[in-house]
């Protein structure tokens, strides 16, 4: 027994627990003529097709600055203003490629040493994105909230959808890894009872959800790598601005009519 829990413990020391969403690599082409400083666009990336240089990635990714331009390019960290910060550098020659791996969380601004004003950045989050303000397009717009997500791809847009008591999430770019899998942390405020998730308007059965305090920890697994829209369906969906606003217009009726009685009854008793 103890030579096993010896071999254990090795194994864990020898093999770190493998988390697939620290290991996505991503793609930023050097398009051919972005030399030219007049260009319509200098980069390319392929996880969300941003041209301007500008990537956001977790912990432990790697990005592919690959070069298909006729010249060669610098990657270099740092701006153009004050210059190299000494973090990375390197020349890519046409038809070369340059890699690095992030590890640390921070804004990492680079440029081309060449050609100045070729500039960009990498943004590296600890593993959870955040959407903001989700719910803010339904009702009265005044109740919403943050919802966190891991995912190898963006999600490009929320919305609430009253009527079905559903949250749409729209994803944009490509999948990068094998694991297909998105992880939700949806406040209990926002929507409860989750019954049904849907992918392209297809049901899903491979999800998942605990609770932990006010949170939905929502897990949806085996998501086609082309997947545009995902549905998730709810018991309720909060607020329910149409049921609210009919109490409040049942109870202000029910005033006037009260209000208009009084008034109807004292007019009376001052004519007799």
């Amino acid at each position: 027994m103890k030579l096993l829990m010896v071999f254990t413990l090795m194994i864990f020391l020898l093999f770190p627990i493998y988390d697939a969403y620290s290991e996505s690599q991503y793609d930023i082409n050097i398009p051919s003529g972005s030399s030219d400083k007049n260009a319509p666009f200098h980069w390319s990336s392929e996880k969300d097709g941003d041209a301007t240089g500008f990537i956001e990635i977790i912990v432990g990714d790697t990005i592919f600055w690959k070069n298909a331009d006729s010249v060669s390019h610098t990657i270099t960290s740092g701006n153009p203003q004050t210059g190299p910060d000494g973090i990375f550098d390197s020349t890519i020659e046409p038809g070369k490629f340059f890699q690095r791996t992030f590890s640390e969380i921070g804004e990492f601004e680079y440029y081309c040493t060449i050609h100045p004003w070729r500039t960009g950045m990498v943004s590296v989050v600890s593993g959870y994105r955040t959407l903001s303000n989700v719910g803010m397009d339904a009702g009265d717009g005044t109740t919403f909230f943050d919802v966190e997500y891991k995912f190898n791809r963006l999600i490009n847009n929320v919305s609430v959808v009253e009527e079905s008591k559903s949250i749409v999430f729209e994803l944009k770019g490509n999948t990068f890894s094998d694991d297909n899998s998105l992880m939700l942390l949806l406040p209990s405020g926002l929507i409860n009872g989750i019954n049904s998730v849907t992918i392209d308007g297809v049901s899903s059965e491979t999800f998942s959800q605990e609770f932990e305090n006010d949170m939905i920890i929502l897990e949806i697994n085996d998501i086609p790598p082309n997947s545009k829209i995902i549905v998730v369906d709810g018991t309720t969906i909060v607020p329910e601005f149409g049921e609210i606003v009919l109490v409040i217009l049942t109870i202000s009726v029910f005033s006037l009519v009260v209000l208009s009685r009084k008034q109807n009854i004292g007019s009376m008793l001052r004519y007799n």
